[in-house]
């Protein structure tokens, strides 16, 4: 991540300032992401990185296409690394203004694939006797909505943060104690539950010739 964002800061004096705002335009970004709300517990906020790129379909409709892999503890018992591969419609809520402007606030609101992998914490002679298994993953889908803006730098470089709410579907893992021993359990959901998805992105649109 650190080379790309190299990159992306070498290339701005060699940006030009035309055809930003123009439908079909792509852009490229990495970001890093932040999972808030696992269980309630801030040891337990999830922390990783990701990439994603644009295609803006009108003056104030963009699209963004993302993966993400985070990684975060489950209690004392175990830890989870989860990765999410899915798209979003940004809608502006001003006139981007082929963003010349410094902020550009937009809604946001999308759909993604959730991988999940739990792995048990070994605990020595314990975990070993009762062969408790090591891991165990999932595939669920969530839709995800929320608030972000550019920080237009320029107006093909800009720095962006958005908060998303996602609305995870299907059934979660989850580590449950028992005697001697930790197992790895599926657990139906009970009513809507989901995450608070902090991602800080620098993104970088691509200009025609």
């Amino acid at each position: 991540m650190k080379r790309y964002l190299v990159f992306i800061l070498l290339a701005l004096p060699f940006i030009g300032k035309s055809q930003v705002g123009k439908p079909g335009r792509i852009s490229l970004g990495a970001r890093s992401t932040m999972s808030l709300f696992n269980h309630g517990n801030v040891k337990d906020f999830g922390y990783g990185m990701g990439g994603h790129f644009r295609i803006q379909l009108a003056k104030r409709v963009n699209t963004e296409w993302f993966a993400d892999y985070l990684t975060n503890n489950s209690g004392s018992l175990g830890y989870r690394q989860d990765g999410h591969i899915g798209w979003s419609v940004m809608y502006y809520l001003v006139d981007p203004d082929d963003f010349q402007k410094k902020f550009t606030p937009y809604m946001v609101a999308g759909h993604c694939f959730d991988y999940s992998r739990l792995t048990v914490r070994p605990d020595g002679s314990i975990y070993t006797l009762n062969a408790v298994p090591q891991t165990a993953t999932r595939w669920t889908s969530a839709v995800q909505t929320g608030l972000g803006t550019h920080y237009n730098i320029t107006p093909k470089f800009d720095i962006s943060l958005a908060a998303q709410y996602m609305f995870h579907f299907g059934k979660d893992l989850e580590i449950e104690e028992e005697p001697y021993r930790q197992i790895v359990v599926e657990e139906a959901h009970k009513g809507i539950e989901g995450h608070l998805l902090i991602s800080l992105s620098a993104n970088i649109k691509l200009v025609k010739e």
